[in-house]
C-alpha cells in the first residue's frame, strides 16, 4: 500500500509539471482579445443588416456630394420601395429599385457570399492555438527477471507538448485576416459590377423601349395617312402612284414596329434574368431617365477614385496576405520544441523522474527554399497591384472623358428647333387636308422629325451607358451624378 501511495503521489506530480508545461505553451490572452486586423473589411451581413442578403437604404439624392459620394457609401443609403402595382400583375421598376431586386436576388451574387463563412472560418481555425499535448505510456509486467520487490513494474509515463518559437500563430492569424479582407473587397467588387450590369441593362430595355414607342407612332401616323389617301383617291383628289407610295411605307413600318416589340422583350427578358425574376413577370420601366439633369466631373478627381476600387484594395489586401505568408515561412525556419516532465520506474524499483526534450535539425532542409518562394509571390501580389491601379486609372480617364463628351452632347441648345418640328409637321398636315401641298411634303416632314427624336433617343443612351462605365470604373454611383428635373 506504501509503494501504491507512492505511486500515486508521484504520477500526480508529473501531471501538475504538465499543466504548467502547457499552461506556458498556451497564450494568455483569451479568443475575444486577440488582435484583429485594423483594416478588416465589413462582412456582407455587417453591411447589409441581412444575412446573405444586400439592401441598399434611402437617403434623398440632394444630401449626397457628387465629388465625394461613392457607390460604397451609396450602398447604405437607399430603401426598398414597393415595386408591384396592388391594382395589377405590374411590376414597376425605378433605376434604383432594378438595383435593389439585383443585390438581394441575383443568382450569381448571392452564391458568392457564400465564400465570406468559408473565408471567417479559416480565421478561426488560424486564432486556435495548436494546444494538443501528447502522452505516452509504457509498462512491461511480464519481464524475465525480477530484482524489485513484490508489485514491482517497470513502466514510464511522458507529456509533450509543441511549443512553437518563432511566432507563427501571430503570423497565421495575418494571413488569414488578409485573406478575409481579400475575400470581402472581392464581394464589393462584385457587388459594384452587378450595379453597373443592372444599370446597362435597365437603361438598354429603356432605350429600346423608346425605339418600339416611336415605331408605334411611325405606324399609327403612316396607317392614319394612308387611310386619308385612300379617301382623296376615291374622291379623285390624289394619285395611285401616292397611294401605292404610302402604302408600302406603311407596310414598312408595320415590320419595324413588331421588330422593335421583339428587341423590347428580349431586353426585358434580359433584364429579368439579371434580376432573378421569372421570364414571365410583366415589368413596367419608369422614365426619369428623360427627366435627369447630369453633374459635371473632371478626369482628375474620377481617377483619384479608381485607386479606392474595390477589386485595388483587393489586390492590396493580397499582398498583405502574402506577406504574411512570406513571415510564416521564416518563422518556420526556427523549428518547434516539444518538452514535457518524464516520470519512470524500472524493474528494479528504481524511480526517475525529469523532463524529456526534442527538436528537429535543419541540416539538409534549413527552410530557404520555401522563402524565396513566398517572397516570389509576394513580388508577383505586389506587381499585380500596381499593375491593376494603372488600368483602375485609365479605365478612369476613359469613362470620364465618354461621360463628358455624352453629356455636353446631350445639353447642346436645340431644344427649340426640336420642339418647332411637331408644330410644322402639324401644319402641313392640315395644309395636305386641304389639298393646299402633297403627301411628299408630309412625308419628309415626318422623316425629320423621326430622326430627330431618334437621334436625341441615341444621345441618351450613349449618355446613360457612359454613366454606367463611370460607376463600374470609378464606383461613383449614378444618384452622384443626376438630379430630378
Amino acid at each position: 500500500m506504501d509503494d501504491n501511495a507512492g505511486r500515486l503521489r508521484r504520477a500526480g506530480m508529473v501531471v501538475a509539471l504538465a499543466c504548467g508545461l502547457t499552461a506556458f505553451g498556451c497564450r494568455s490572452a483569451t479568443m475575444a482579445q486577440r488582435r484583429t486586423p485594423t483594416d478588416s473589411v465589413k462582412s456582407a451581413d455587417e453591411r447589409h443588416s441581412v444575412p446573405g442578403l444586400a439592401s441598399l437604404e434611402s437617403a434623398a439624392p440632394a444630401e449626397l456630394d457628387p465629388a465625394k459620394t461613392t457607390i460604397l457609401q451609396v450602398a447604405d443609403q437607399t430603401t426598398t420601395d414597393s415595386l408591384v402595382d396592388s391594382s395589377a400583375n405590374l411590376m414597376r421598376l425605378t433605376t434604383r429599385q432594378a438595383i435593389e431586386t439585383a443585390l438581394v436576388q441575383n443568382p450569381d451574387l448571392v452564391a458568392l457570399r457564400q465564400t465570406e463563412g468559408v473565408s471567417a472560418a479559416a480565421l478561426g481555425v488560424a486564432e486556435t492555438y495548436p494546444f494538443n499535448p501528447w502522452v505516452q505510456v509504457q509498462a512491461t509486467p511480464y519481464q524475465d527477471a525480477r530484482v524489485g520487490g513484490s508489485g514491482t513494474t517497470a513502466h514510464y509515463v511522458l507529456v509533450m507538448q509543441q511549443i512553437q518559437l518563432a511566432h507563427q500563430q501571430q503570423h497565421r492569424e495575418e494571413a488569414a485576416g488578409a485573406a478575409l479582407n481579400g475575400v470581402r473587397w472581392n464581394l464589393l467588387q462584385a457587388e459594384l459590377l452587378n450595379i453597373a450590369q443592372t444599370q446597362r441593362l435597365y437603361f438598354a430595355a429603356v432605350y429600346q423601349q423608346g425605339l418600339r414607342d416611336l415605331a408605334r407612332v411611325i405606324a399609327d401616323n403612316n396607317a392614319q395617312l394612308l387611310t386619308i389617301l385612300e379617301r382623296q383617291l376615291a374622291a379623285g383628289a390624289a394619285t395611285a402612284a401616292d397611294v401605292a407610295m404610302v402604302r408600302m411605307d406603311a407596310r414598312s413600318t408595320r415590320r419595324q414596329r413588331q421588330l422593335a416589340e421583339t428587341n423590347l422583350q428580349t431586353a426585358l427578358l434580359d433584364l429579368r434574368r439579371h434580376l432573378g425574376l421569372s421570364p414571365d413577370a410583366e415589368i413596367a420601366l419608369d422614365d426619369e431617365a428623360f427627366r435627369w439633369e447630369w453633374a459635371v466631373t473632371t478626369k482628375e478627381h474620377l481617377t483619384a477614385l479608381s485607386a479606392t476600387r474595390p477589386d485595388v484594395l483587393a489586390a492590396h489586401a493580397d499582398i498583405d496576405a502574402a506577406r504574411a505568408n512570406t513571415n510564416l515561412a521564416c518563422a518556420a525556419r526556427t523549428p518547434d520544441l516539444q518538452i514535457g516532465p518524464f516520470y519512470a520506474t524500472n524493474e528494479g524499483g528504481t524511480n526517475f523522474l525529469g523532463f524529456r526534450a526534442q527538436m528537429d535539425l535543419p541540416v539538409i532542409n534549413n527552410g530557404m527554399p520555401l522563402v524565396r518562394q513566398r517572397e516570389a509571390e509576394l513580388n508577383q501580389r505586389a506587381m499585380t497591384w500596381q499593375q491593376l491601379q494603372l488600368r483602375a486609372g485609365l479605365e478612369a480617364q476613359a469613362a470620364a472623358d465618354r461621360y463628358e463628351r455624352a453629356r455636353q452632347l446631350w445639353t447642346e441648345p436645340n431644344e427649340k428647333d426640336a420642339a418647332n418640328l411637331p408644330i410644322e409637321l402639324q401644319r402641313l398636315e392640315e395644309q395636305f387636308k386641304a389639298g393646299e401641298v402633297d403627301v411628299l411634303r408630309v412625308l419628309q416632314a415626318r422623316s425629320s422629325l423621326i430622326q430627330n427624336r431618334r437621334a436625341d433617343l441615341d444621345v441618351l443612351n450613349e449618355l446613360l451607358q457612359a454613366a454606367t462605365a463611370v460607376t463600374a470604373s470609378t464606383g461613383v454611383p449614378l444618384e452622384s451624378l443626376t438630379t430630378a428635373k
